[in-house]
């Protein structure tokens, strides 16, 4: 066997750090990205929030302001404008909270992978901790499942590519060379982490150049991209139970079976630059090093200020995707949720499904029928016998209206359900049943019978 040197190209996807800050900033929900601007406010002197004054007031109605004000005007009147549906329970419009393994998932579906190697990412999925990390063996998941090791590794390498950077890590090394390698952040960082943690938390800079026979200034600058880095992917996702408010991130307002969506721009504070640090980078009076620091500053607010304006955007247009493929929910009700997937959203806006699955993350928006999380409105579906498409939140509304005016002392079973779905031309089998109503929370028929004998036996009940 000969050895001989070859020459290859291939295309590969680097990114950059102003990159992974658009997308972090867009995964972001919005309390979070609340804190991140009052973290920046406090440490980049040349952003501010403008005083009152200097909005121009004499400029009419924009036309998302005037869109606000017609949004209020008929906010009085929507109660009760919609025949034909129940009053729904606060429960159904309750926000679940976006759980890291609900977002591993979304995309690991994406992914394409065959049966068994998408069983394996699952669990993997579901063997991570709170904070993102892969605390089992490979070899001991390998021995719960079934499968070879080697098949184990090569998902994890697909599950430690998804979203957030650094998930599936094993250690924290581990953990942080995924985000710089996400990053194309060069050789220097990763080897730091790799040999040198100790020395970073020392801030021991010089020990780390000496090592690595590196200048000083190019250490000192790995060294800050890797501070910036987040060593618990997993912090991303609220794992306490979720708060009694939501606030929207859009607003949609019907109007004559139109759907029309306005950003909501009361969560954030309006941003600019500091006028008298951009006339001291302009003049460039000061000393050089006053006017590189002054100069950084700018562009890291002008940089975030651009990253918040493109994620309304990208936000705002998601949102009128949906409610363009879902107008039957807007104009009648979630008995209408019709099947959706990310990959229909992205075609259309022509961008990767990973962008779609951030810019959903832990995004809400206000609607007719009451606040719903942006994943709501994607699920899979049936097609009933008289060819309409159901989505499967809209089949889990109806199995849930079916249980709640069941008879307490005979309730239905699984197949029962099944049975009654089939004859409003809903064809699915008892296991799926079974399956959307323990995901719904509800309680067996065995139980809701026990339940429903211990509240005829209570003092004052209307029973025997």
């Amino acid at each position: 066997m000969e050895l001989r040197p070859e020459l290859t190209t291939r295309q590969q996807t680097a990114l950059s750090p102003r990159l992974y800050q658009s997308m972090k900033i867009l995964r972001l929900s919005a309390p979070d990205l609340l804190e991140l601007l009052h973290k920046e406010l406090d440490e980049n002197p040349a952003l501010e929030i403008p005083e009152p004054s200097d909005y121009d007031h004499d400029a009419g109605l924009s036309a998302e302001r005037q869109l606000w004000e017609d949004y209020v005007r008929a906010d009085g009147s929507r109660q009760g404008s919609f025949q034909g549906e129940r009053p729904l329970n606060v429960s159904e419009l309750a926000a679940s909270p976006v759980t890291l393994s609900d977002h591993l998932t979304l995309q690991l579906d994406l992914e394409g992978l065959p049966v068994e190697e998408h069983r394996i990412g699952l669990a993997l999925i579901g063997s991570l901790d709170d904070d993102g990390y892969l605390r089992d063996s490979v070899e001991c998941i390998a021995g719960a499942i079934g499968e070879p090791a080697a098949r184990v590794e090569q998902v994890l390498t697909v599950l430690q590519g998804l979203d957030p950077p650094g998930v599936g890590a094993r250690d924290l090394e581990e953990c942080l060379r995924i985000q710089l390698l996400q990053m194309k952040a060069g050789r220097l960082a990763v080897e730091i982490v790799a040999r040198f943690l100790p020395e970073v938390a020392r801030n021991a800079y010089g020990e780390i150049a000496r090592a690595v026979k590196a200048p000083l200034a190019r250490v000192e600058k790995a060294v800050a991209l890797i501070r910036e880095l987040n060593p618990v992917p997993g912090s991303l996702f609220d794992v306490s139970p979720p708060a009694g408010a939501v606030i929207p991130d859009v607003f949609l307002l019907v109007e004559e079976g139109r759907v029309r969506v306005l950003a909501n721009r009361e969560t954030l504070p309006p941003l600019k630059l500091n006028q008298v640090y951009q006339e001291l980078a302009a003049a460039g009076e000061a000393g050089p090093e006053t006017v590189d620091y002054i100069k950084n500053k700018i562009r890291d607010a002008t940089r975030l200020i651009r990253d918040l304006k493109q994620r309304r955007a990208t936000i705002t247009r998601v949102a009128e995707a949906i409610a363009g493929h879902q107008p039957d929910f807007f104009t009648r009700g979630p008995a209408y949720l019709r099947p959706l997937s990310i990959e229909d959203i992205a075609r259309e806006l022509e961008v990767h499904p990973s962008t779609i699955s951030r810019a959903i993350l832990g995004k809400y928006m206000n609607t007719p029928f009451g606040i719903f999380e942006f994943r709501y409105f994607f699920s899979s579906g049936y097609t009933t016998a008289g060819g309409e498409r159901l989505a499967a939140n809209a089949v889990k509304k109806r199995i849930s209206e079916l249980i709640a005016r069941e008879d307490a002392r005979k309730p239905l079973s699984d197949q029962k359900i099944a049975t009654l779905l089939a004859g409003e031309e809903i064809r699915i089998s008892r296991r799926t049943v079974a399956k959307y109503r323990e995901e719904m929370g509800a309680l067996p028929s065995w139980q809701r019978k026990k339940i429903g004998i211990c509240r005829d036996t209570l003092p004052g009940s209307s029973g025997e």
